[in-house]
Formats: C-alpha cells, structure tokens, sequence
C-alpha cells in the first residue's frame, strides 16, 4: 500500500501550501463574507449567518487556531468590502478578471448556471436564447460580468439578491432570471415560486476563498488550513450536511473532490510515521472515489441532456431550427436527389385553442409528429406555433400530406395546413437558401389562399429590404438624419416648435423615404434605432437653440415597441444629459394606434415622462379606434389633428366638422391642439377662426435639413 501510494506522487500537484515550507502563523481573528441571501451556501437566518460557505469557515478557523467572524450583505457590497480590506476572505466563483484582483485557495466546488422562468415557459437551449429578452441577475455577481465579457445583447435587470431576481420574474418586470442552479431551486422551494429551469446547466465555475492579492501570509495560512480540512474528513462531514439543499433540485451542481488528492498526499506524509492508520486512510479513499465517481457520472449524464435539450423542441423532441439546418446541410454534403424543403403552417391552431382548448392543441401536434416520425426518412422541425419544417424526397412528402389530409377529414378536422417549398438543387444548395425560399413561397400560399405553393425566383424579396435590414442589424445607418418642419402658433405667428422627421441618403440606395424603409423596420422590431437616432438629433438641435436664448421644443415620433422597452427612459435621460439639454424641449407624438398594446406599461412610461417634463402628444388624432379612452387613459398634453382632416377641410364640411368637434373636446379637456397638413393661407385663417393652436405644413415650411431650418429660423424672426 505505501509503495502504492508513494507511486503516485508524480501525478497528484503539491498544493499552494504544503509546497511551502515550515506553516504558516495563524492571524488572532478572520473575517469572513458572504451573500446574506443566497442559501445552501450563505444567508441569514433570522439574523444569524447559516450554509455550508459559514460551516466551512468556521471549520478552517477552528483548524487554523484564529477567531472567525461573518459578515454578510448584498454582493456587491461584500466584493467591494473585500478590495477595500473590510473583509479578509470572500468565497466566490474564480474568473481570469478575479484572478487579476484577487488570490484563490483550493476550490472546493464545481457550480453551474441555469436560466429560470416561469413554468409556462418554453424550454430554451442556452444562455444565447434570451437574447433581446430581459434577464434578471445579481449586480457584479459571476453571471454579470460574464455577459458583459460575452457581449451579449441582452437587457439586464440588476439587483441585489437571488431571491430578488426571481420575484422579478414572477412580477413580470424580467422574462428570465440567470441564478446558481442550488440557490435557485432551493428558493423556488421555500418560497413556492411558480417558477422552474428553463434551460440546462451551463458556464461550470471553479468555487473558492478568495483573499487580496497582497495578503500572501493569509493565504499561506487559509490554504494550508484548508488542506487540512480536506484531509481529516472534516469537508466530507459537512458537505453530507448540506448535501440535501445543495441537490434540492436536479443533480447539476457537482461536488469537486479535490480532497481526494490532498488524501493521497497526507496518506504518503502519514505512513512514513503512522504506518497503523493506513488502513483508515485506504478506506477514506475507496468511499471519496466512488463520490468522484457518482458525480462524474452525474456530470456526463447531465451533459447529455444539456446537449439533447439544446438541439431538440421540449414539445415534440423535433430538432430545433439551428439543428435542423445542420441536419439538412449535412444530408445536402450526399448530394440527394429529387428533394425537397417544405415549410407548411396549420392554419386554424388559434381556433383549435380558443374552442377546443391547450389538451387538443397538444394531441394535434403529437399527432403530426408522430406522423413525421413514421412516414419521413428525412430531417423535420418545429418552429412553434403550428409550423412545421421538412427535407426530405418528393414521394415521402407528397405521402405524408395524403395521409395529413384523410385524417384531416376523417379524424382531425382541424388539421388543415398551407405549405410552401423550395427544391433542391434548383431553389438552393444549403439550408439557408432553401428555408428561406420555402418561406417566401409559404408566405404566397397564405397570402393567395393556396394549400400548397412551389417558390417560384419571382417570389424573391425587394433586394432594397434586404439590404436595409442588414444596415440594421449591423447598426450601420450611415446617411440617416433628421429634417425639421416648424410648428408657428396661430395667434401670434411665432415659431414655438418644429417636428423632427427621420430621412435616409443610403450610401448605395439613394434616398429612401419614411414610407419605404419604416414599416420594414417597424415588423422585424427595429424601430428602435429610428427613435434613438431622432431623439438624439432633437435634443442636440434643442440644446443649441436654448445656448443660444432662443428656445422651443422639437417633436419627434415614438411607437409602442419603443415606450414598451425596460431602457427607454435610461437612454432618454442619458441622452439628454449628454447634450446638457432641458427635458421640456422635447415632446414625443405618438399615433393612437401604438397605444393598442401593453396600455399599462405604456401608461407607467408616459406618467415617468411627464414627471421628467417631456411633453407627449397624440398624433394623427381621429384616425385611430379609441381615442376617447386613451384621453382618459393617458398624460397626454396635446392632440395633433390628422393632415387628411385639415388639406380639404376648405371643401369638404364633414372634414371641417370634425375638426370643430376636436377643438372644442381639447378646450374642455385643457389640452393644446395642432393642425398638420396646412398649405395654404385660407386654411390657416380659418384654423384661426376655429381656435386652434398651433399649425404646420408646407405654407409655413417645408420639411428642411439642419442648416437651413437654422437659417429659417433667423430670417422668420427677424421679420
């Protein structure tokens, strides 16, 4: 056995601390801190530190022959508690940046992340699942840093505790919260969350002590009482302690048997004086390797199921889209004949839910892919949402269909489908190409009522969208600016404003007008960058006017997608800081019809703006379907009254009466008004006559660029 044991001295390290020489002197008192909220390992329990982290510390002190005590708070306050000194040993994940501020001992534990949601909640394969989605995390912990090291767009919900980031989930402020999977699960538990892991295990991180870079004595010391920890079998005792909140959940979070090396080393330090204990020593090392053993296995396990859950759907076990591409690219690499890519959509699926209910959505969806899984050879997918993916040769699928339309009339009456498909080689050589010529001809099908339409290269997308949609995704909107109509108020003729309005000199597409690149960008959700880009140049056109005492708010329009995001009001301020600019020169108008969704998130933004002193109109007021209500709704201040009411208003008399109608609700309601769409003198006067406030269009001003509307503005005040 000793010949056995010193044999292994070439393969098992030399820790930190017994390569040292002689031991190190014990400090008098060690502080210890921690999360005061992040149970099984640290928390305060009724006032009192509690978890494995404090026994463990405990037990290292008492070993180490020096006084403890524990100081927990938030994680951010502990980190800083340690750079400042107020802590001496802070136990934490070990990162290439923490390793450049901080010296690590031994670790003693493996832990992973998971993303949580609630339990209705789709399944998601990783961390880059959420992207665009706002995620819930403790300020400055492991999983912050790391985003931001990942340059991961997504948007951050800080806090201070684990429990926090999962009520923000439940509160429906967050869509996903990113924890430890231990602490999670154990305050999922506790609290009775509804909630569950939405995703598998991911980013395993080395746990460890963690003390100053400066402090080698206390190091030397920490490591060295560590060791011995590991090697009496004090660990083990505490860690079977903890081990039933640590594995409340799944078994992810792996126990790291480095102890199982330090019992070699004491074994092989020991026996050249106590050859008697020997047989304790063999002992201790068959039961802590088969813990190695069982966690490995639990470890290859549960990557296994990581990697099924991140390429397959939860709901049918079909691959996901980004499997299914490589599962097609790979078949396209032997060169098969007579294929297809077919995408086709069950069209009554949110008929079937809202007559039928969730349990027959359910059974017709299993019903399709088991029929998939029979009679197609080939890769298939779902996408959600009734709309299926499949490659595969002609003969299979047209078989699959016949077979999908005899139940539909026999069995299933409300499987009825609309396909579009692409053919290989002639439509597309790789999944890319095909899937997305298959959805063109899909989207043909759906648009002429057709079961089932073959694409056809007439059916390619405008090459100018294309090309605009790859100018937003890679944020390269060279050549966009802003123009400015004045606003003059009726009564007096000043100019008291103008409206900010967004044009597009393309570097390679010319000049694109509003109504060719805006309602692209408003379907595939980049508005947003618009919005940036018009508030910024407003509030800097703004900012200008006021240095030089000559002031007036600048209009700009905002949607519903933009008010609905967690940052808009952070970016609004920032970026009116960033111009030193005054909050009242900016009013936002927004059409009635964005206010169709999320009224009460839209109405909590609009309040936090008019609080700010940002002014908000209504534009286009008159052509949406529940004005009326969103009055009472809103803090609006101003309603803009739709240029196809005032441009014929002279000849036709319903137009000129519901402009009248208008006035007279904004003068009860105390609310200004302006007329858009002025191009001639007669209108304005009778505008006047009405009692509007306020007027813009072409008679005052035409759209102008920056230089001449500061130009405008001179020579109209000047006369």
């Amino acid at each position: 056995m000793a010949l056995l044991l010193i044999s292994l001295l070439p393969v098992i390290p030399l820790s930190p601390a017994l390569a040292n020489e002689g031991t190190s002197a014990p400090p008098s008192k060690v502080i210890f801190g921690g999360d005061s909220s992040y149970p099984p390992f640290e928390w305060l329990n009724r006032g009192i530190p509690a978890g494995f982290n404090v026994d463990l510390a405990r037990q290292v002190s008492q070993v180490g022959g020096a006084a403890v005590q524990h100081k927990l708070g938030s994680w951010s306050e502990m980190e800083l508690a340690l750079r400042n000194g107020e802590i001496d040993i802070l136990p934490m994940f070990i990162s290439e940046q923490r390793q450049q501020e901080f010296q690590f001992t031994t670790p003693f534990f493996v832990v992973s992340h998971a993303i949580y949601g609630t339990d209705n909640q789709p399944a998601v394969g990783g961390i880059e699942y959420v992207v665009g989605k706002s995620v819930a995390m403790e300020e400055l912990s492991f999983a912050h840093k790391q985003l931001i090291t990942e340059n991961l767009e997504v948007n951050l919900v800080l806090v201070s505790n684990a429990l926090e980031a999962l009520e923000a989930v439940t509160a429906g402020t967050a869509d996903f919260a990113l924890l430890t999977e231990s602490t999670a699960d154990l305050l999922i538990d506790v609290h009775e969350l509804p909630l569950s892991r939405a995703s598998p295990p991911f980013w395993p991180r080395d746990y460890a002590f963690a003390v100053r870079k400066a402090d080698n004595k206390l190091h030397a010391w920490l490591q060295e009482s560590l060791n011995s920890v590991f090697t009496s079998g004090d660990y083990q005792e505490i860690y079977e302690k903890w081990e039933p909140d640590i594995n409340s959940g799944d078994y992810y979070t792996v126990q790291v048997p480095f102890y199982i090396g330090y019992t070699a080393i004491a074994a092989i330090l020991l026996m050249t004086t106590f050859l008697l204990w020997s047989w304790i020593l063999q002992r201790r090392l068959r039961c802590k390797t088969a813990h190695l053993n069982l966690a490995l296995s639990r470890a290859k396990q549960s990557k296994l199921e990581a990697k099924f859950l991140a390429e397959h759907e939860t709901e049918t076990g079909l691959p996901r889209p980004h499997h299914f591409c490589q599962l097609v690219d790979d078949a396209i690499k032997s060169k098969p004949t007579n294929c297809e890519l077919l995408i086709f959509k069950l069209v009554y699926l949110n008929e079937v839910r809202g007559t039928l209910g969730q349990s027959y959505s359910k059974d017709l969806i299993t019903f399709i892919t088991s029929l998939l899984d029979a009679k197609i050879t080939g890769p298939c997918c779902y996408y959600g949402r009734g709309i299926f993916a499949v490659f595969s040769d002609s003969p299979e699928i047209k078989e699959f269909f016949r077979l999908l339309s005899v139940n539909q009339a026999e069995e299933l009456p409300y499987s009825k489908y609309v396909a579009g498909s692409a053919s290989f080689p002639d439509h597309g050589t790789n999944s890319d190409t095909l899937l997305s010529n298959a959805d063109s001809a899909l989207s043909v099908a759906l648009t002429n009522h057709k079961d089932w339409v073959l694409y056809d290269c007439a059916m390619a997308p405008d090459p100018r969208h294309q090309e605009i949609i790859a100018a937003f995704r890679g944020g390269s909107l060279k050549g966009m600016h802003a123009v400015f109509q004045a606003q003059v108020d009726i009564e007096s003729e000043e100019i008291i404003g103008a409206e900010a309005l967004v044009r597009w000199q393309h570097p390679t597409l010319g000049f694109l007008t509003p109504d060719i690149f805006i309602p692209l960008v408003e379907k595939l959700g980049f508005v947003s960058q618009v919005t940036a880009l018009m508030i910024d140049e407003a509030m800097r056109i703004a900012a200008k006017l006021r240095r030089e005492n000559r002031p007036m708010t600048l209009s700009v329009n905002v949607s519903a997608l933009d008010l609905a995001g967690s940052n808009f009001v952070s970016t609004l301020k920032k970026t009116v800081k960033r111009h030193k600019g005054q909050f009242c020169d900016l009013k936002l108008e927004l059409t009635e019809t964005s206010f169709s969704n999320e009224s009460e998130r839209i109405s909590e933004v609009l309040q936090q703006l008019k609080d700010l002193g940002v002014k908000v109109s209504i534009d286009d007021f008159g052509t949406g379907y529940s004005s009326l209500a969103y009055l009472s709704m809103f803090p609006i201040q101003e309603l803009k009254i739709d240029r196809s009411f005032v441009s014929n208003m002279l000849k036709n008399i319903k137009n000129c009466n519901i402009i009248k109608s208008t006035l007279v609700l904004a003068d009860h309601l105390n609310l200004k008004t302006v007329a858009e769409g002025v191009e001639d003198e007669k209108t304005l006067e009778l505008l006047r006559e009405l009692g509007c406030d306020c007027a813009q269009g072409y008679f005052i001003s035409k759209p102008l660029p920056e230089a001449d509307f500061l130009s405008f503005l001179g020579r109209y005040m000047a006369t």
